[in-house]
């Protein structure tokens, strides 16, 4: 079957080993790998990692399979996910789908046999309002405010593509007339709150207008949710982020870690930084380990996230009173987690941004090196 064709392909085409190293730490042992298993509390490394199978076992737990088991279980993703990922990071070509004749398949006429879970449905919203975003930021007239704003802080072009940036319009309610213009379903973008109804009950209004959009990418940079930076100084708040749905946990999701994940799990360190510009200068100058929490006090599932990849974090916190206080919590959380945690104090009460601009890659490595053990 062209199905299992298309599998096999692409399981041939993957080396699970580069697969699950750049998201957990793996050393060699014999013929094999070795690393702590992700999906219980492991002590010690107890998955084995299997190059000449193609598999990963964890003894312990039962978990393990192939590299698709990896995807569904790690990655939270179902089979076709899984399938499209790992195709497109090994440059494999799927087959076309072409629905059956008289099925229920793919179409624009008729209901699907099943109806899409939630999760799936706020995917494709998801998706949908991400495509709308970065549309407008390469606007001629509609994205320029925002361009200029990028400019002014010197943010490269290479930098909004790798973060993929957006631009949210002015008004209340261009997403919302783009979804009913391109037919795309009204409740799914409910459900993923780029959209709201309007207390009158009369239409919906945008939740991000006027503003330069981050979106919120995993590892396989599926837009989760979205974060907004004000335009115009009489806007609050200065940064708006997009309510929890069902695939954005905020309390578990790091700024960033679609490309910070491989380079956090090879230095086997993580540097954590206050806000989305920060992770966006820090990756442009050079320090690619950087994340960023989503506007809340760090927690135990982001203490849990990072510990399956590293087994330091730095934490880069604003000099003022507020970050100050940030820090202590956070060394706290840190602490009871397991994790070795550092604070750097950047020189002159500097944010990240102004320090690379002023010293560069060598003052932040600095700034870095000079970091105090927590304890």
């Amino acid at each position: 079957m062209t199905g299992n064709d298309d599998r096999n392909r692409v399981l041939e085409a993957t080396d699970i080993v580069d697969l699950i190293g750049s998201d957990i730490p793996l050393q060699r042992k014999g013929r094999d790998f070795v690393g702590k298993c992700p999906f219980h509390d492991d002590k010690s490394p107890s998955m084995r990692v299997v190059p000449q199978k193609q598999l990963y076992w964890c003894f312990p737990c039962g978990s393990g399979g192939s590299a698709f088991d990896w995807m569904m279980n790690y990655h939270k993703m179902e089979f076709v996910e899984a399938l499209k990922a790992l195709a497109e990071r090994a440059n494999v070509a799927l087959t076309p789908f072409k629905p059956e004749r008289g099925g229920g398949g793919g179409g624009g006429g008729g209901a699907d046999p099943e109806r899409p879970s939630e999760r799936k449905r706020v995917a494709a919203a998801n998706v949908q309002a991400h495509a709308f975003f970065r549309m407008l930021l390469g606007h001629a007239k509609h994205g320029a405010e925002a361009r200029a704003y990028l400019e002014r802080r010197g943010v490269t072009a290479e930098m909004v593509e790798a973060f993929e940036l957006g631009y949210a319009p002015d008004g209340w309610d261009g997403l919302a007339k783009t979804i009913a213009a391109k037919g795309w379903p009204l409740d799914d973008h409910v459900l993923a709150q780029t959209v709201k109804p309007r207390k009158t009950g009369d239409g919906h209004f945008d939740f991000l207008r006027h503003r330069l959009v981050f979106p919120i990418l995993d590892g396989f940079k599926r837009p989760l949710a979205f974060g907004g930076r004000k335009l115009r100084e009489e806007d609050e708040p200065k940064y708006l982020n997009s309510p929890e749905t069902a695939v954005f946990n905020k309390s578990a999701t790091l700024y960033g870690i679609h490309r910070a994940q491989r380079p956090i799990v090879q230095s086997r360190t993580a540097v954590l930084v206050e806000g989305y510009t920060d992770v966006v200068a820090c990756h442009q100058a050079g320090a690619e380990n950087v994340v960023a929490a989503l506007g809340t006090a760090l927690t135990p599932e982001h203490v849990r996230t990072l510990k399956r990849s590293c087994d330091r974090v730095i934490l880069v916190m604003d000099g003022d009173a507020a970050g100050q206080k940030a820090a202590d919590r956070a060394v706290e959380v840190f602490l009871s987690g397991g994790l070795d945690v550092a604070m750097a104090t950047l020189p002159g009460g500097k944010d990240p941004d102004e320090l690379l601009q002023e010293g560069g890659l060598d003052a932040w490595n600095a700034a870095l090196d000079a970091a105090e053990d927590a304890l």
